[in-house]
């Protein structure tokens, strides 16, 4: 029997109007009813995903969310981080040059919400699309060294962002984990960091083995907790990377993929 469920939010359980379907609200409800543990395991920061919460029951003292790319676990009653696996603000201050270097928007993420070092179309996009408010700082001379920044996040146009992938040093890439998660977005993360790392995590405290959890997604972010989990659900809008190591591929986020999936294995 499996006994813990993460679900990937953006092209998972949102739809293409980013709302939360009433099949896949029901379906969780019944996956929570039989004593599944279901955990929203996003790239998303807490802001962006507070609001979904009591939408899909999840919310009290003995529910989880993993955040930031399996970079923070937050208990959702308190919103207490009780596991962190992020940067520091030195980390954010090396990315800021090199943003400017290559001409990337930037923004990061702390547990209270998003950051930059100016207004541009990003921070819009990260208002707007997120629901995420940023406030503007200045990198060099308001954050410290020892700050906790959750993640990292360039932004550029899809054929310009592409290029500049294979421009930044070699470097970057061994010293964090670095991974496009929209074709307009690269996140930028602790080495360790991902997914997979979070639902290891989650799921050692809560004493459920590997054989006994189902994570679905849809994107290259999700790889990681796709094979790591005993059961690895890819969404029919997947890239094929991801449908590649997964063991089932289940309808769209557009035809409550979710719902199918949660009917299939757990119902």
């Amino acid at each position: 029997m499996y006994k813990l469920l993460a679900i990937d939010m953006d092209g998972t359980l949102l739809n293409s109007n980013k709302v939360i379907s009433k099949g896949n609200k029901a379906a969780i409800k019944k996956a929570i009813e039989k004593g599944v543990k279901v955990v929203i395991t996003s790239g998303r920061g807490l802001n962006g995903l507070d609001k979904f919460l009591d939408e899909v029951h999840l919310r009290g003292e003995n529910e989880y969310i993993i955040a930031n790319n399996g970079g923070t676990i937050y208990r959702t009653s308190d919103f207490e981080c009780i596991n962190y696996k992020g940067l520091k603000g030195r980390d954010l201050v090396k990315a800021h040059a090199l943003s400017v270097e290559f001409g990337l928007n930037m923004i990061a993420y702390t547990h209270e919400g998003s950051i930059a070092s100016e207004e541009n179309e990003f921070t819009r996009f990260e208002t707007e699309y997120v629901g995420n408010p940023v406030k503007i700082l200045d990198f060099n001379g308001d954050v410290n060294d020892e700050d906790e920044i959750t993640k990292i996040l360039f932004s550029q146009t899809q054929e310009l962002l592409e290029k500049k992938m294979l421009e930044l040093p070699k470097e970057f890439y061994s010293e964090y984990n670095v991974v496009k998660t929209m074709p307009i977005v690269l996140e930028v993360m602790d080495k360790d960091c991902n997914k997979g790392y979070g639902v290891k995590v989650l799921g050692d405290m809560l004493g459920i083995k590997k054989e006994e959890i189902i994570c679905i997604g849809d994107e290259a972010n999700d790889i990681e907790m796709i094979t790591y989990a005993g059961l690895g659900i890819a969404m029919g809008n997947a890239i094929e990377e991801l449908k590649d190591v997964a063991e089932y591929v289940t309808l769209d986020n557009d035809n409550d993929g979710v719902a199918k999936a949660i009917e299939k294995f757990i119902l």
